[in-house]
């Protein structure tokens, strides 16, 4: 793992969902599967509807999550995404393509892991898997509970 991306998950961890119930030795085990990944302001990481096979974590910037409004031909802001925050948790369902955009507001650094890497380091440490996981649900239990409430002003 490079020092980089030891530092970062070592100064992070409580603020990565996906870290937050491993112990320090699991953490250096997963850190080994990542890459860091650097993008200017006002990338496009992920085109809405493009296929993805990694998940992301927002080391250092921000970025936008839109989707295109068919009405008003114009993108709608779902979220503005921070250190800490991940993208491509929902592409790890099969065959299923990102349901929007992601853009940096600022340049921004990502951890990357891909789907293959985890899957491979899920099934040698199923015991840290399983804590992986159940912090990846809490985000999207989290944003799942934000959609509803929007919903039901708009209801």
């Amino acid at each position: 793992m490079s020092d980089i991306i030891r530092e970062i998950i070592e100064t992070s961890a409580d603020k990565i969902s996906i870290f937050r119930l491993l112990d320090n030795e699991e953490r250096k085990k997963i850190g080994e599967c990542f890459e860091l990944v650097r993008y200017p302001a006002g990338t496009v990481c992920v085109q809405e509807g493009a296929k993805i096979n990694y998940i992301g974590i927002i080391a250092s910037g921000r970025m936008r999550f839109e989707r295109h409004n068919r009405i008003t031909d114009k993108p709608n802001l779902l979220a503005v995404l921070e250190k800490g925050s991940h993208v491509g948790d929902f592409s790890m369902l099969p065959v299923r393509e990102s349901l929007g955009q992601v853009r940096t507001v600022e340049d921004t650094e990502l951890l990357i892991i891909t789907h293959d890497k985890l899957d491979r380091f899920m099934q040698e440490h199923p015991q840290t898997g399983i804590k992986i996981l159940k912090g990846i649900s809490t985000v999207l239990s989290i944003r799942l509970k934000s959609a509803i409430d929007k919903i039901m002003v708009l209801s």
